[in-house]
């Protein structure tokens, strides 16, 4: 049996945060590129970055990209037979660095899952999640910039992986703390190609397509997001370009972690 785990895989004036909404951001070089291999962070650095609950359990990360919606994957609200979590199933937690503790707490209004969301390719893997009522911005709460209709990342570019996901593929738990790790953006056709050989050889879907990007150290490995960062974000320097989504193991040297490529859906995001 082939194991598939889904890889997973930011920065405040206090106001009304009614008055926040999407911002979409043109791409630039980042000023400053870090190495990391799944060190530490805080939220303060990722202020953006937030906690999908399940029964008051983390389940997957996401990104606040407005006073009221959240940007995560769609798999992490869809059970094994298909069928959506219930909203009241479901809670936001925001501005706190650590898993299951601190911060605030949203209630949900309701969860959208792309129309076109293929459970078992993964492809429109993206989800906006509507919070029940409006969060507050502040030093630890703040929005994402997500990555403007059609920009793409340079292939080989720097791009950081954020999330409580697992810190070693031979763990079940959690981070207890949200972690960041820098790896590469790899050419899509590559990445393709990769997986077709993968398919081929276990005779398992693992299809690429132009809705995603991938990102890791290819043919090196050791850096990677892993279970548990599902719905989380990737950045390009400040800018939100994709959602943590799936991958063939972690930190596979031959097969890079695969993400929902956000500006492929800024448009349907923007109309959520």
């Amino acid at each position: 049996m082939i194991l598939i785990i889904l890889v997973i895989y930011h920065r405040g004036k206090q106001c009304n945060a009614e008055t926040y909404e999407l911002k979409t951001a043109e791409l630039t070089a980042p000023s400053t590129s870090r190495i990391i291999g799944g060190e530490s962070t805080t939220i303060e650095t990722y202020p953006s970055m937030v906690q999908v609950l399940a029964d008051a359990q983390f389940i997957c990360g996401g990104s606040l990209v407005t006073s009221r919606h959240v940007l995560s994957a769609a798999h992490c609200f869809v059970d094994n037979f298909g069928n959506l979590i219930p909203t009241s199933r479901v809670a936001i937690r925001m501005g706190t660095t650590f898993v299951n503790t601190g911060g605030s707490l949203h209630q949900v209004s309701r969860i959208i899952v792309h129309e076109s969301y293929n459970s078992p390719v993964r492809d429109n893997d993206i989800a906006v999640v509507v919070l029940s009522s409006p969060a507050t911005v502040s030093s630890t709460v703040q929005l994402a910039s997500i990555a403007a209709a059609s920009q793409e990342v340079p292939d080989d570019s720097l791009v950081t992986a954020v999330g409580w996901g697992v810190t070693s593929v031979d763990s079940s738990f959690a981070s207890t703390v949200l972690n960041e790790v820098t790896v590469r953006k790899i050419n899509l056709t590559i990445c393709a190609a990769r997986y077709l050989a993968l398919e081929q050889e276990y005779l398992v879907p693992f299809p690429v397509t132009g809705s995603m990007m991938c990102a890791g150290l290819l043919d090196e490995g050791g850096k990677d997001a892993c279970s548990g960062d599902s719905g989380g974000p990737l950045f390009y320097g400040n800018v939100m370009v994709g959602v943590t989504s799936w991958g063939y193991n972690c930190a596979e040297p031959l097969y890079p972690g695969v993400y929902a490529r956000v500006s492929h859906y800024t448009n349907w995001i923007e109309a959520k």
